[in-house]
């Protein structure tokens, strides 16, 4: 989707990304074997290889993760990110080889060296070209000129976006079909006619977008353009895509995969690990207090320590989450009935000891074996009874979508006080926001919150 102008900086680009790599391969080989008396000599021929393998590798990494493709409409932090990623990869991958392939080990020094001074030189490199560009496009320069066709959620959206964020250097030439849009944007407002008629009005790209009835529409307008060199721009109607979407192929067609969290292999070994080895620990650490606790519950009523209730889990899966018996064996919840319900505020219910076990939350501490063998995960959204989960499905929007992430003891909801007795709506909004933005950072925000916020929340009966 590059004019001609915008492929020159990308070939540029690689050429400046060649040069820095391999001069700074030669700093730091310069630096450590020139200015320390008990540096080996000899080794010039053998590092100026491994320096263009280096460059060579780290150019190639950088064009498969997209690092010169056009980053207009992202923010800086994106492209900041993206080249640090791609410079460690780089740097893992070819170190590895190089060990591999070269008889003699390479300097240490020169490689964590190199490293860092790499990936300081790519983030200010890109920080520069980000400023000039912004400063050419102020100027008129570097533009990229779009005509927009269609009307609905989507395609204002991305007018929305684009006019916030002037610095992109995206300018409209018209919008055809927008079903009174354009002039709420103040965007010329054009017919097909007019664009055939005159090619002072033809664009850069076009980019249509079509919602609900008016979706049909697409065809003939693509029947129009699309035996053109324009590049043509589709915005998909996904508001049913509620926690995500992927392009995917199936059986050799493309497709839009609606509603598939778009996590890595890594992402959810990486979790899995992490509860794994928290669960583990806490366990340990904990099992002074659980036996205590234990002999406290057992004590306050006649019944078992701990009572297993029925739960909906991942993708709909079964499993008996555990907690610390907190009532009385002959009432509807927390003690072995089969009747579904909630608890309220001024239970009378709970026993002594489950009184305070319940406002402390600790009565869930049992749910760290739930964690441990699989069942469940530290962070997550909450599991709910299959009674309600049926109730539930077809009365709340997209309430089944929370059972796309493994359910946990904590989540975003219960930090953000949407705890026991309050909005099922707002919950159902918190569980979707977390599955869409998940990482392990923001586990780690969770459970810090949680220990601060949830333990004597005022929701927790």
């Amino acid at each position: 989707m590059l004019r001609s102008n915008e492929k020159a900086v990308a070939y540029l680009q690689k050429g400046i990304d060649f040069f820095i790599s391999i001069s700074l391969w030669c700093f730091v080989y310069y630096i450590r074997f020139e200015h320390f008396s008990d540096a080996q000599e000899g080794l010039w021929n053998e590092f100026l290889r491994a320096g263009i393998v280096m460059a060579s590798a780290t150019v190639f990494i950088f064009y498969r993760k997209g690092l010169y493709r056009s980053f207009r409409l992202r923010p800086l932090y994106d492209e900041v990110v993206a080249s640090l990623k791609a410079n460690c990869l780089a740097n893992l991958v070819v170190v590895a080889f190089l060990y591999l392939v070269f008889d003699d080990r390479l300097s240490r020094a020169v490689l964590v060296g190199y490293f860092f001074a790499s990936s300081v030189t790519y983030v200010l490199f890109r920080v520069f070209l980000r400023h000039l560009l912004r400063r050419l496009r102020r100027d008129g320069k570097n533009m990229r000129h779009v005509l927009l066709i269609g009307n609905g959620a989507a395609i204002e959206r991305y007018v929305r976006n684009v006019k916030s964020y002037s610095e992109a250097g995206i300018g409209f030439k018209g919008w055809v079909d927008s079903g009174g849009l354009a002039e709420k944007y103040s965007i010329k407002s054009l017919t097909f006619s007019e664009i055939e008629d005159n090619e002072r009005l033809r664009p850069d790209s076009f980019v249509c977008g079509y919602e609900g009835d008016e979706v049909s529409k697409l065809d003939g307008i693509l029947r129009k353009i699309y035996n053109d060199v324009v590049p043509i721009i589709v915005l998909p109607d996904l508001k049913y895509a509620v926690v995500g979407h992927d392009i995917d192929s199936i059986a050799g067609v493309p497709a839009f995969v609606l509603n598939e969290p778009k996590f890595s292999f890594f992402d959810i070994f990486a979790k899995r690990i992490f509860d794994i080895l928290a669960s583990g620990v806490g366990l340990l650490l904990l099992s002074p207090l659980l036996f205590v606790l234990g002999i406290l519950v057992k004590v306050s009523s006649p019944g078992p320590v701990f009572y297993g209730q029925e739960r909906i889990g991942l993708d709909g899966h079964r499993f008996r989450m555990w907690k610390f018996r907190s009532m009385r064996m002959d009432t509807a919840s927390g003690g072995g009935s089969s009747i579904p319900g909630w608890t309220v505020k001024n239970d009378p219910r709970r026993t002594k000891i489950g009184t305070f076990i319940r406002g402390t939350s600790i009565d869930e501490l049992p749910q760290l074996w739930n964690v441990f063998i699989g069942d469940m995960s530290l962070v997550g959204p909450r599991p709910e009874q299959p009674f309600f989960v049926e109730k539930f499905k077809n009365e709340i929007p997209a309430y089944m979508l929370r059972h796309k992430m493994k359910a946990g003891i904590t989540g975003w909801a219960q930090v953000n006080g949407w705890r026991g007795d309050t909005s099922l709506h707002k919950r159902i909004e918190c569980d979707l926001y977390y599955i869409r933005n998940w990482s392990l950072l923001l586990d780690m925000e969770i459970l810090l919150r949680t220990v601060l916020v949830v333990y004597g929340d005022k929701n927790a009966y």
